[in-house]
C-alpha cells in the first residue's frame, strides 16, 4: 500500500521532473510478447475473469469431468459436488466470483445436465442446484454477471441442446421469450443469443441485421460488457462457417477465412478476438491489427511452445490456451499474459504496488524498476509506469 509519505514524494518528483501523465490513459497497442503460466494437464478452460481466474472442466484418471477454478497465482481447486451428482462443468465466472455451469449423474456434465452455481465465501464455494423451467428435466447455465443474473437453456434431452431460453435463480427459472438459448449476459443486463439481444430491464428484444450476403444465421459464442459479440456466421457452401465479430457503431467484421468448423471464440471490450479452425489452427485478431498466431507472441525467454488452441481473452489481453513445450506430447492448459515492463511485481496489473517498488528504488542504478533501461531509476521510468497504469 502506498503511504502518504510516498504520495508526497511522488508529487515532488512530478513537479521537479515536469512529468505530465494521466492515470486514465491506457495504451491498447498490441503487446510485444507474452509470458506463459502453466495451469496444468487434463484441464479444459471455459472462461477467464478480468482478474485472471480460470474456470472449466478437469478430467480425472477415470475420465470423469469435474468443474474447477484456478485463481491467478493459486492452485487448481475442484468445486464441491454433492451426491447424487457425479460430474460437473464450470462455464462462466462473474466479476463477483460466482461460477455457473452444469452437473450430471453421467461422467460428463454436458450429458443429462442440470444447471448449477457455485457461490464463493470465506470458507470456500457453496453449491446450489438451479431448477429448470417447470416441466423440463434438463438445463445448463452459460452466463452470469455481477448483478446475479444467470442465463442459459432449459428443456431438451440433456445432450447439450436446450430449446428454451431461461433466467435461473436458486428458487426457480423464468422463460425468456423471443430469443434462442443465451450464451452470455453482460453487466448492462443484456442477454445475447445469436444476433439477438434481450434487455432484462425492459424485456425488449433487438435483432442485429446480418451483413450483406446469403446467410443461414449467426451463432454467438461470446459477448462483452461493451456490447461486442463474436462467433460464426453460417453460409450454404462446403466452406460454410465464417468467424465474425460485431462491434456496436462499427458493424460486422470478418476475423478469418471460412471453413467447415471455424469460429471466433472470445471477445473483450477492446474488440480483440480469439479464433480457431477446429483441430487445425488458432489465432488472435487484435483490434486494428492483422491476425497473429498466439505462439508467435510468446517471449523467447519463455522457451519454445506449440499452441494448439486458444479461448477466452480478457481486457488485459490475457488469453486461455492449450499447448505444450516443443518436443513434449502432453497438452496443458495455459494462461498467456502480456509482458509489461511496468508490471514490476508481475501480478498482471500496473498499480500502486508497482509504484511503491519504483519509488523505493528511486535513484538506484539498474534493476527491475529501470523500465526504460537507461541505467538509472528516474523520472522517465515513472512516466512509463503511469502511462501503463491499469
Amino acid at each position: 500500500m502506498v503511504s502518504v509519505r510516498m504520495i508526497v514524494r511522488l508529487a515532488a518528483i512530478l513537479a521537479s521532473a515536469g512529468v505530465a501523465a494521466s492515470l486514465a490513459t491506457t495504451s491498447i497497442a498490441v503487446p510485444p510478447n507474452y509470458r506463459v503460466d502453466v495451469i496444468g494437464a487434463g484441464l479444459n478452460g471455459f472462461d477467464m475473469s478480468e482478474a485472471g481466474t480460470i474456470v472449466g472442466r478437469s478430467l480425472d484418471a477415470q475420465q470423469i469431468g469435474r468443474a474447477f477454478v484456478a485463481p491467478r497465482g493459486g492452485p487448481v481447486e475442484i468445486l464441491p459436488l454433492p451426491a447424487p451428482w457425479i460430474s460437473s462443468d464450470a462455464y462462466a465466472i462473474a466479476p463477483t466470483g460466482v461460477i455457473v455451469g452444469a452437473v450430471s449423474s453421467s461422467t460428463i456434465a454436458s450429458v443429462g445436465s442440470r444447471a448449477a452455481a457455485w457461490y464463493p465465501s470465506a470458507k470456500g464455494y457453496s453449491f446450489v442446484l438451479l431448477p429448470p423451467i417447470a416441466g423440463d428435466t434438463h438445463s445448463a447455465a452459460f452466463g452470469v454477471n455481477s448483478l446475479g443474473d444467470i442465463v442459459g437453456g432449459s428443456g431438451g434431452l440433456g445432450l447439450g441442446s436446450y430449446p428454451r431460453a431461461a433466467r435461473f435463480t436458486p428458487k426457480g427459472a423464468t422463460l425468456l421469450g423471443g430469443i434462442g438459448t443465451p450464451v452470455d449476459v453482460n453487466e448492462d443486463r443484456i442477454v445475447v443469443s445469436g444476433n439477438q439481444l434481450l434487455d432484462l430491464d425492459t424485456m425488449t428484444v433487438t435483432t442485429i441485421p446480418l451483413p450483406p450476403g446469403n446467410w443461414q444465421g449467426f451463432v454467438a459464442v461470446d459477448f462483452s460488457n461493451a456490447g461486442n459479440i463474436c462467433g460464426y456466421i453460417l453460409g450454404f457452401s462446403g466452406c460454410s462457417t465464417f468467424p465474425m465479430r460485431y462491434l456496436p457503431g462499427v458493424g460486422w467484421q470478418s476475423v478469418g477465412g471460412c471453413a467447415t468448423t471455424t469460429s471466433a471464440n472470445s471477445i473483450n471490450d477492446l474488440g480483440d478476438v480469439t479464433a480457431s479452425v477446429q483441430s487445425t489452427s488458432s489465432w488472435v485478431s487484435f483490434i486494428g491489427e492483422d491476425p497473429v498466431s498466439p505462439g508467435a507472441l510468446i517471449a523467447p525467454s519463455e522457451g519454445s511452445w506449440l499452441i494448439v488452441g486458444v479461448g477466452a481473452i480478457n481486457n488485459r489481453r490475457e488469453m486461455l490456451a492449450i499447448g505444450r513445450p516443443s518436443g513434449q506430447t502432453t497438452n496443458q492448459l495455459l494462461r498467456l499474459r502480456p509482458y509489461r515492463a511496468a508490471d514490476l511485481d508481475d501480478d498482471g496489473a500496473v498499480n500502486a504496488l508497482d509504484l511503491a517498488i519504483l519509488l523505493g528504488a528511486w535513484g538506484e542504478f539498474g534493476g527491475i524498476a529501470d523500465i526504460d533501461l537507461d541505467g538509472i531509476v528516474g523520472a522517465q521510468d515513472l512516466a512509463a509506469l503511469l502511462a501503463e497504469w491499469s
